[in-house]
C-alpha cells in the first residue's frame, strides 16, 4: 500500500484540514490522560513549520447519537481539548462550534497565518458516519489539504476519513505513517523469529485475528479467557473458568489450522485459579489438567511465563495484544507484569522489536510504556490491521497515487 506522508508536502499559505483522534477520557470539562494528544503534536508542529495559512482540526469525541445531541452537549464537547492543545504547542487555538458553514468559512480566510482551529465534536453530525457526499463535500471546503493522522479512526468508513478525500489532495500525517511501518515490521517485513501474545476475555472477538496470525508468526502464544475456550476445546477441564461453549467448533478449528501451519502455537500450562474473583481471595497455582469443579482460571502460572521468557529469548520481533490475566486486581497480574518486564528487557538490550496495542495492555505496560519498540493507541483499527483487513481510511490515502 502507497501513500504520501507529510514531510514531502509543501505547506506555504496552504489551508490544512487534519483528522485526528482526540478522542480522549474527561470529567467534569477536564482532560484526565492526554497521552492521545501528545502523540498528534508533532504532526502539527511540522505543519506549522512549513507557514499554512491555517490548520482546522476535525475530531470526535465518544459515541453521541447526532439526532439526540446538540453543539451544546458538554459530555461529549471536544472544547475542553483546546486548553491542553495550546498547552502543548504554546500557540493559541481557536474553538468553533461548527465544522462547516458560509460564516465559518469566512471568519477561516480572515485569520492570519498559522492559526489553529479546533472545531467541535464532528459526530454530533449525521452526515458524519453516513460517509455522506454532502457533508463531505462542506468538509472540503475549509482548506485545500486534507491530513489523516487519526489511525484509530481509519477503520471507519466516514465523512472526515474518507469522504473528504474524494474533493482534497489526501497525506498521511507522521503519527499515522508511523504506525504503519510499525505494524509494517510486525507483519509485512519482520525480523524472524516472530512470536504474538494474544489474549482477552473472548475468542469469538478475535477469530479472524488468530487465524491470521497463524499464517504470519513463528510462535503464536494465547492467554486469557480465550486460551479457555482452546483449551476446552483439547478436552481440558476448565472447572468453572470462562469460557464460550458456542465457539468450541471454531477454536477446534484454529486448533487444526496451528498444527497444518508453521507456527507454534502455545497455551498455559500451569494456571492461577480461585473459587471468585475477589482481591484476597484464596488462589493457588496448579497445572493445567488438575483444575477441580469450583476453580476458575485468572493467570497464568510460573511455568508458563518461563516457558514464554525462554521463547522470547529466542524471537527478535514480538507483538502484544491483551493481559493474560485479570490484571485489575494484583494477584492475578503477575504474568502480564512478567511478559512486560521481560519484553521491556529484549528491548533495552536491542534484542527484540517490540510492538503492542490494545487499551488494557497500555494499562498493565503503562510504566514502562518508553521501553517499548512502538506502543498503538488505537483499538479496532489495530485489531482490524493485524486480521488482515483493508482499512477504508488508509485505502483512501492510497487511491491518492
Amino acid at each position: 500500500m502507497t501513500y504520501t506522508s507529510i514531510q514531502d508536502i509543501d505547506f506555504s499559505e496552504k489551508k490544512v484540514v487534519i483528522r485526528l483522534d482526540l478522542n480522549v477520557p474527561t470529567r467534569n470539562e477536564q482532560v484526565q490522560d492526554s497521552t492521545r494528544i501528545e502523540r498528534i503534536i508533532p504532526t502539527l508542529k511540522m505543519i506549522l513549520s512549513k507557514n499554512p495559512k491555517y490548520i482546522v482540526i476535525l475530531s470526535h469525541l465518544g459515541r453521541p447519537k447526532p439526532q439526540l445531541h446538540t453543539m451544546w452537549d458538554k459530555d461529549n464537547s471536544l472544547a475542553p481539548i483546546t486548553t491542553v492543545l495550546q498547552k502543548l504547542l504554546n500557540l493559541p487555538v481557536v474553538f468553533t462550534n461548527k465544522p462547516i458553514g458560509a460564516e465559518l468559512y469566512q471568519y477561516l480566510n480572515s485569520l492570519p497565518n498559522n492559526s489553529i482551529i479546533l472545531t467541535e465534536n464532528i459526530r454530533f453530525y449525521n452526515g458524519e458516519e453516513e460517509n455522506s457526499n454532502t457533508f463531505s463535500q462542506a468538509l472540503s471546503q475549509l482548506g485545500d489539504i486534507f491530513v489523516n493522522d487519526a489511525f484509530s479512526c481509519s477503520h471507519r468508513k466516514h465523512a472526515s476519513v474518507v469522504g473528504i478525500t474524494k474533493y482534497l489532495p489526501s497525506y498521511a500525517g507522521l503519527c499515522l505513517d508511523e504506525e504503519l511501518h510499525a505494524l509494517k515490521d510486525v507483519l509485512i517485513n519482520p525480523k524472524h523469529p516472530v512470536i504474538g501474545i494474544i489474549a482477552g476475555s473472548k475468542v469469538s472477538t478475535k477469530i479472524d485475528l488468530l487465524l491470521n496470525l497463524l499464517n504470519k508468526l513463528d510462535y503464536l502464544f494465547v492467554g486469557g479467557g480465550m486460551a479457555n475456550t482452546l483449551l476446552c476445546a483439547q478436552g481440558y477441564k476448565i472447572g468453572k473458568s470462562l469460557v464460550e461453549n458456542d465457539y468450541l467448533d471454531i477454536a477446534k478449528t484454529i486448533l487444526q489450522k496451528a498444527e497444518s501451519s508453521k507456527c507454534r502455537l502455545i497455551l498455559p500450562t500451569d494456571v492461577v485459579v480461585a473459587k471468585e474473583l475477589k482481591p484476597n481471595t484464596s488462589a493457588k497455582i496448579v497445572d493445567i489438567n488438575m483444575i477441580d469443579n469450583e476453580q476458575a482460571i485468572y493467570d497464568i502460572g510460573p511455568k508458563t511465563i518461563e516457558k514464554l521468557r525462554s521463547i522470547l529469548q529466542l524471537c527478535k520481533t514480538v507483538l502484544w495484544n491483551g493481559p493474560v490475566g485479570v490484571y485489575e486486581i494484583p494477584m492475578f497480574a503477575h504474568g502480564s507484569t512478567a511478559i512486560a518486564k521481560t519484553i521491556t528487557e529484549y528491548t533495552k538490550l536491542k534484542k527484540l522489536i517490540s510492538v503492542a496495542g490494545g487499551g488494557d495492555t497500555i494499562a498493565v505496560i503503562a510504566k514502562d510504556i518508553t521501553n517499548f519498540t512502538y506502543v498503538s493507541t488505537a483499538g479496532g483499527a489495530f485489531l482490524e490491521w493485524l486480521e488482515g483487513k483493508t482499512l477504508p481510511g488508509i485505502k483512501a490515502l492510497d487511491l491518492q497515487k
